[in-house]
Order: C-alpha cells, then sequence, then structure tokens
C-alpha cells in the first residue's frame, strides 16, 4: 500500500473519531438527526463521513475511493457487531437484534457510503488540480 493512500486513511479515520469523540462530550447535540420514515437519518455524520473522506482522497491523491467505502463500512460493521453483542448503554435491555439495528439505520447506511466515495471523489480531484500561476 502506498504511504499516502495510508496516512490519508488513518487521517480520514481521525476525523471521524474526533468528532464522534466532540459529539459525546456535547451529548449528541452535533449530530443533528432527521427523523424519517425510513428511520433516524444523522446529518452531522454524513458530513463528518464527506469532509474525512475529502480529506483522506486529498492525502491519498489517487486510488482512495473504494478504500473509502471500505472503511465506513468497516465502521458500520463494528458499530452493528457492538450493539448485537452488547446492552445498549442506557440499559435498557438486552442488545439490539440484526433486523432492529438495519431497521432504523439502512438508509444512513447507504448515504454514509455514498458521501465516502464522493468525498473520496472530491479529494482525488482538489488533489489533482495544478496550482495557478500567481499573477505578479
Amino acid at each position: 500500500m502506498d504511504k499516502r493512500i495510508l496516512v490519508g486513511s488513518i487521517a480520514a479515520l481521525g476525523v471521524m473519531l474526533g468528532f464522534d469523540l466532540l459529539t459525546k462530550a456535547s451529548g449528541g447535540s452535533l449530530d443533528l438527526p432527521l427523523r424519517t420514515g425510513m428511520g433516524t437519518l444523522v446529518l452531522g455524520n454524513l458530513a463528518i463521513t464527506f469532509a474525512a473522506m475529502t480529506l483522506g482522497g486529498w492525502i491519498a491523491r489517487r486510488r482512495f475511493r473504494w478504500i473509502a467505502v471500505a472503511l465506513s463500512a468497516l465502521v458500520w460493521i463494528m458499530a452493528i457487531v457492538a450493539l448485537t453483542v452488547a446492552p445498549p448503554p442506557s440499559g435498557a435491555g438486552a442488545a439490539l437484534s440484526l433486523a432492529v439495528i438495519l431497521k432504523f439505520n439502512a438508509l444512513t447506511i447507504v448515504l454514509e457510503l455514498v458521501a465516502s466515495w464522493l468525498g473520496a471523489m472530491l479529494g482525488e480531484l482538489l488533489a489533482a488540480r495544478k496550482p495557478r500561476p500567481v499573477a505578479a
């Protein structure tokens, strides 16, 4: 793996983790949830995923799109596993089933994967732009 791709991946995951920590510290006010008929759409996470993958694509410069999607998918897989194995932190009862998690998060998962792809593509395009000469 190219060093730039590795650094871009670490930067993207760092931005996403930093936002999650800020969200927890703020009591969830940064999430910006939007209730839809297909579950809750978390606009804050979508925006941060897009921005993080844009940064990662800009650092990596090329071949980052599929890695960005894989990183987002990996984050979701880890979250789903954590929710199905461990009980919710609120102490509301047993761990959630996979069907319940997907029922309320399928729209967000799909849109985050799309945001990852588009953000990485934008980052790669920004990195490929040639600097304009400064007029003197």
